[in-house]
């Protein structure tokens, strides 16, 4: 079918703040030899401009679609048809959402705030008095703690959740291509019930906080991360005796010479046995380390990066 097209005059657009929004252009199309009502609906015509192309005169207007009309009884051969330009504000890819087990709002990190105690300064030094002791309180110092947040929709509940509340990484964790040690993340898990959302029906907010504490145990030259669980100088006013038996520490008084109770804790080295001192260097203190949390092995999708898939809700969106 050969078709002749011509251009009608009565174009009609549309100006706003920033130009023209929308242009429609009147066409008139003689079908030869046939007409649409033997032919069918046609979606093409010859020498129409084709949907999706630019306007020759107006960037960023393209056509968007046609309104076609035909005529009556002989002039069925006759075919209006107004092709409508306007801008192009984004292209879409279809995503098969069949293939797409859960949907992603939040994935990422921000900051944080924490209190942890001091047993070990930066630059490696015990953390003691200047006459070696230990202080009565353990210092406690801010820490940056970053919080990994991920937030993701269901389309079911997801069982078993609930146990790894309170809980602390009990192996390294890569997020993002970072690795986090082992006992450094400390999950909390929320589950809501999502209301008006006919396919996902369950959304989890996951929150893995961070923290990083670095301490010299039981007195070696090297300091070891212990992430979340807390660390002390072995210190008291009791030790063993030879014989394993609990005693009070004994020190002679400096002014009166006699033997005497010591009134503040003294260090102890890990055994139940005071530490000895050489001269006036100051000791190597024998830090305890106490787990205060459970150890779990966090599900892959509680800290996963999402997918193209998983962060659209049917189609994504290109500007």
């Amino acid at each position: 079918m050969s078709d002749v097209t011509h251009q009608k005059a009565g174009r009609t657009w549309t100006v706003a703040s920033n130009g023209i929004t929308v242009l429609k252009r009147p066409y008139q199309v003689i079908l030869d030899g046939n007409n649409l009502a033997a032919n069918g609906e046609c979606l093409t015509f010859t020498d129409l401009p084709a949907i999706g192309s630019a306007h020759p005169n107006h960037p960023g207007l393209y056509v968007d679609n046609y309104e076609i009309e035909e005529g009556s009884g002989t002039d069925k051969k006759c075919v209006n048809v107004v092709v409508t330009y306007s801008p192009r504000t984004y292209e879409t890819q279809t995503i098969d959402q069949a293939t797409v087990s859960n949907q992603v709002e939040e994935w990422g990190w921000a900051g944080g705030e924490d209190e942890r105690e001091l047993t070990t300064a930066v630059d490696g030094t015990a953390v003691l008095n200047s006459a070696g002791d230990v202080f009565d309180a353990v210092p406690t110092i801010k820490s940056p703690a970053p919080i990994f947040r991920k937030v993701v929709k269901f389309e079911s509940r997801q069982s078993g959740w609930g146990s790894y509340m309170c809980c602390l990484n009990s192996a390294a964790v890569t997020i993002g291509g970072i690795s986090f040690a082992a006992r450094t993340l400390l999950c909390m898990v929320g589950e809501q019930r999502v209301i008006g959302d006919a396919k996902w029906r369950y959304r989890y907010t996951i929150e893995l906080r961070y923290r990083s504490n670095k301490v010299k145990l039981a007195g070696s030259s090297s300091a070891t991360e212990i992430g979340w669980d807390v660390a002390i100088a072995d210190a008291g006013m009791r030790e063993k005796d030879d014989s394993g038996k609990l005693v009070l520490i004994r020190s002679r008084d400096a002014e009166t010479g006699e033997a005497c109770t010591v009134t503040t804790p003294e260090l102890l080295n890990g055994s139940g046995k005071r530490v000895t001192r050489s001269g006036e260097t100051a000791p190597t203190p024998y830090n305890l380390r106490f787990q205060a949390y459970d150890t779990a092995t966090f599900p892959g999708w509680f800290y996963s990066e999402p997918t193209d898939a998983q962060v659209g809700s049917g189609t994504n969106a290109n500007s």
